[in-house]
């Protein structure tokens, strides 16, 4: 047997108590035996059990009761405050055992925001009133596919290969099981989301004056597009229509299916609900889809819905005008669509520019012709009616010396590469439907077909294109129905959309929402509803964190390096969580914001993302070693947004 001492471990025992027990010998008398003792738990969940620190003998043999009953006291006060810790650990212990396995506890953080949300006593409340039949439970399943999303994102049977791998998480539950809960998951697509979102802005607050809106895709593992499949609607009836998986422009240029996603965030960047359409959809039709049910089901009377130029569509546009609602939309000014707006662009009247000459902007107001929506039911179908107005909106339009230098950048790129294809047609592969377009060269006057002999193809570089795309290096424009907004309320507003491009990236990245392995819808939406409490989960940590917040990445980091280990005798050790060499963080200037330097700290970068999370929950348990009923209260103090 080992015997190690950490004397400077101290520890605080929580249970420990002086026993009296009556003992009767041979010869008839009746003796007190007096013994310290401690409670401890043998394995997390189990009953506690009580174990002898010291044995003092017996009272009645005892020539002086009054010293005799301090120095009991002084051991049981003793073992109340803090003293050295040792455990007995047997020299024959094996590697591959329970007690030397590495369980991790850092889950337990986005737990406690999970909880606190509600989730699960939304499903169970679910699965009792559903008249679900399965024996295991869907709040567990539900609940570890998310925890294991932001700590270790994989495919599902991938996940359930880490089901031992968490301290104190029962999970009773098969791989197949979890397959059979994706299709309940479906079923509680928009409800939990809705219910969701009710306890973010009971909690947190909500602010809808704004509503960022975007779309991306997400790709499968494919070759084709799936069949068209029977399925029930947002409002309940079953129809028939196209699967979710089908070809599209991949936002990451894949040729497999796509699957589009379409997005609602609020102005504190938390996300406020999503929804899945077929991968063909184009993004303005999206916005059209989901506007309707998110204004009703959220209870929403007035927003300003923001988005990039993909929504920007003058149906969209009559759509949230004709219900009361206002937008801000990035607009282009090339084309068809920018040429209203080209005369007042190229006019160097009325401009106001930055002192470093850095930034310039122009604020127009303008007429447009619009449509007046409203719907009517015929023969039992939602009808759109259309009447012509007119409406004014305001038109900013900003040029961005930084922004000019680096489109000029990207453009003599582009001159370089297609110089190159001229010289040994490097870039010129034909791809998809391209391969298979026959070229003829013909007189346009007679269309008589023309042989090599005839004709010869010459590649050359559009430098006149190039000299006119540079005309709008660095200027954009955003149009808005808010004529109460000036140029810096605009650019402000719309400048939020960064919140939900990160989002975007986090559920691809961070969460690996993409690829896709699944095929039936109901296993796609539930792999997606997944993925999206897991982001709203994150981004409450985030935005509790104020000042100090952490990017998705550095906070599961630092999770995942919340491990321990089970010691006998009831005693968690708790492994160091760190192991990477921060830098030193200075404020910027301009933002005001702490941004690393190149300088190393001499603190651990992971320890210190660590400590930040502990403190957004308003903890501060760093213990070594730790008894586990004082490792069972630190979680359960666990409050996000409540600082130590």
């Amino acid at each position: 047997m080992l015997c190690l001492c950490y004397n400077d471990i101290s520890l605080y025992l929580e249970v420990d108590m002086i026993r009296k027990d009556k003992k009767t010998f041979k010869d008839g008398s009746i003796k007190t035996q007096i013994r310290v003792t401690e409670g401890y738990r043998p394995y997390p969940n189990s009953s506690p059990k009580q174990r002898t620190v010291k044995s003092f003998g017996y009272l009645e043999d005892q020539a002086d009761p009054d010293a005799f009953w301090k120095e009991v006291n002084a051991c049981n006060d003793s073992l109340k405050q803090k003293r050295d810790l040792r455990i007995e650990i047997p020299v024959s212990e094996m590697m591959y055992s329970e007690n030397n396995r590495l369980l991790n506890y850092g889950y337990k953080f986005p737990e406690s925001v999970y909880r606190l949300l509600g989730i699960d006593t939304f499903l169970e409340q679910y699965q009792k009133t559903s008249g679900f039949r399965g024996k295991y439970s869907l709040n567990e399943v539900f609940r570890y596919l998310v925890m294991d999303r932001i700590l270790y994102p994989s495919s599902k049977r991938e996940a359930a290969s880490r089901l031992r791998n968490y301290y104190g998480l029962n999970s009773e539950f098969e791989l197949p099981d979890i397959y059979r809960a994706l299709d309940h998951f479906d079923n509680v697509f928009y409800d939990l989301q809705r219910y969701v979102s009710e306890q973010v802005e009971g909690r947190f607050g909500r602010e809808l004056r704004h509503s960022f809106y975007d779309v991306t895709n997400y790709y499968t593992e494919k070759d084709f597009a799936d069949p068209d499949e029977t399925y029930r609607s947002r409002t309940g009836e079953m129809v028939n229509g196209p699967a979710l998986g089908q070809k599209g422009v991949s936002k990451e240029h894949q040729l497999t299916p796509i699957v589009q996603m379409g997005l609602f965030m609020d102005g504190n960047g938390i996300p406020v609900c999503m929804d899945l359409f077929r991968g063909n959809m184009s993004d303005s039709d999206t916005l059209k889809e989901n506007l309707d049910g998110f204004k009703k089901e959220f209870g929403i009377e007035r927003t300003v819905v923001v988005a990039d130029k993909g929504m920007n569509c003058s149906h969209n546009i009559d759509l949230l005008c004709s219900q009361g609602d206002g937008y801000v939309f990035s607009q282009v000014l090339k084309g068809t669509k920018g040429k209203r707006y080209q005369e007042a662009l190229f006019s160097p009247e009325d401009w106001q520019e930055a002192e470093d000459g850095s930034y310039k902007c122009k604020l127009l107001t303008e007429e447009y012709s619009g449509y007046d929506i409203t719907f009517e039911l015929r023969e039992g179908k939602r009808v759109e009616k259309k009447k012509a107005v007119k409406r004014t909106r305001k038109v900013l339009l900003y040029w961005s010396k930084a922004d000019a230098e680096m489109a000029a950048k990207k453009r003599e790129e582009k001159l370089r590469k297609a110089e190159k294809s001229t010289k040994n047609n490097a870039y010129g592969i034909a791809h998809g439907k391209d391969r298979y377009v026959k070229e003829e060269t013909v007189l346009k006057e007679t269309g008589e077909l023309l042989d090599e002999s005839q004709a010869v193809k010459v590649a050359s570089v559009d430098l006149e294109k190039a000299e006119k795309d540079a005309l709008y290096d660095g200027y954009f424009s955003i149009i808005t129905s808010e004529l109460d907004y000036d140029a810096a309320k605009i650019r402000e507003v719309y400048h939020g959309l960064w919140r939900i491009e990160e989002s975007f990236r986090i559920m691809k990245s961070d969460f690996e929402a993409r690829p896709i392995y699944l095929n039936k819808r109901e296993h796609i939406r539930a792999h997606f509803l997944i993925c999206f409490m897991s982001l709203v989960i994150i981004r409450l940590i985030q935005h509790s964190m104020g000042e100090e917040r952490l990017s998705a990445e550095r906070i599961a980091e630092a999770l995942r390096r919340a491990e321990c280990l089970m010691e006998r005798g009831g005693y968690i050790r708790l492994l160091d969580v760190g192991g990477k060499i921060g830098y030193q963080e200075i404020r910027d200037k301009k933002s005001g914001k702490l941004v690393p330097s190149l300088k190393f700290s001499s603190e651990d970068q992971i320890a210190r993302d660590y400590r930040r999370i502990q403190k957004t929950f308003g903890t501060d348990f760093y213990y070594a070693y730790a008894k586990q009923e004082d490792f069972k209260r630190f979680f359960q103090e666990m409050e996000l947004g409540k600082r130590a």
